[in-house]
């Protein structure tokens, strides 16, 4: 992995690029629910639309060696059931409860990464890591008014909080040396194949004909899904598994503020609190890295 300024700065860039296409994702999640579509067929689009996009910008791009494939596709494999999960929870519990119970998954990441043998545990990543979780769990508390959440929601947030850290140390892991767009490509076909056939099992892939329900399903495939996607790879695939799991979770702050704006869900004094650690975290965990990019770029000017 290359540590240049200039590749760390690059590279916390795309993750940035994808924390923003990611948090739209729980906001279109319910403007779809709202429109009568079903979690499923949802998902099934979702992957399809990414697939198609993607393997059209690959198009002139060699496929890797089949078994390199077989990898990526098994990858893909455990990223969808991240997805399952998470669009479960979003039916159940508020879009910004649910983006934050999924940001208990930066801790994972760190331990994770590191018996898996792809990254040491630092302290720095330590501390970091505790401190997102820390945020994400104190806003999570602020959110919870009137009526107690589902505790079903709660798990099944939890349960994609797993999956997606488990994805993230084999996608680092079994993906290294595969560009971003051909990885993202494996993940979103084995993630259509999967959903379509659980769609078709659950009823089918038809989506109510409502304008809202269409264009919020493209979102999802085109930005939350294909942008963020490709962006997060290639941004990991710089500043390794760790780091870019504590910087996304300033996908916690996008989707808080755009609850409320766009959904009307409450930001309570504790929510803001969190997001106040949540950005803390960020910025400990990623001050060498942007200390030493500052320093190359005054070097060069």
């Amino acid at each position: 992995m290359s540590s240049t300024p200039r590749d760390e700065a690059r590279g916390l860039t795309l993750v940035a690029l994808s924390t923003v296409a990611y948090g739209v994702l729980p906001i279109l999640g319910k403007v779809a629910y709202a429109a009568g579509v079903r979690p499923l067929p949802l998902l099934a689009w979702r992957y399809v639309v990414a697939a198609v996009l993607i393997a059209l910008l690959e198009r002139s791009a060699a496929p890797p060696p089949l078994r390199v494939r077989l990898r990526l596709w098994a990858v893909g494999s455990v990223f969808v059931f991240n997805s399952i999960a998470y669009f479960r929870a979003l039916e159940q519990i508020p879009a910004s409860v649910t983006a934050l119970v999924l940001y208990t998954y930066p801790v994972l990441v760190a331990f994770l990464a590191a018996i898996a043998g792809v990254e040491r545990l630092t302290w720095r990543a330590l501390v970091a890591a505790v401190g997102a979780f820390a945020g994400c769990a104190l806003t999570a508390t602020g959110a919870a008014e009137g009526a107690p959440l589902p505790a079903s929601g709660i798990l099944w947030a939890l349960a994609a909080a797993l999956v997606y850290a488990s994805y993230i140390v084999l996608s680092s892991r079994l993906g290294a040396g595969v560009p971003a767009r051909v990885l993202a490509l494996h993940l979103a076909q084995a993630a259509a194949v999967i959903c379509v056939g659980f769609a078709l099992v659950d009823g089918g892939l038809a989506l109510p004909l409502d304008p809202r329900a269409v264009l919020s399903v493209a979102g999802i495939g085109v930005v939350s899904t294909v942008v963020a996607m490709t962006a997060f790879l290639a941004g990991m695939a710089l500043v390794g598994p760790t780091r870019a799991s504590v910087l996304s979770s300033l996908e916690v702050v996008v989707t808080l503020v755009l609850a409320f704006l766009l959904l009307g869900e409450r930001l309570a004094p504790g929510q803001w609190a969190g997001a106040a650690l949540i950005l803390g975290a960020v910025a400990f965990q990623n001050a060498p890295a942007l200390r030493r990019a500052m320093m190359g770029l005054s070097r060069k000017a």
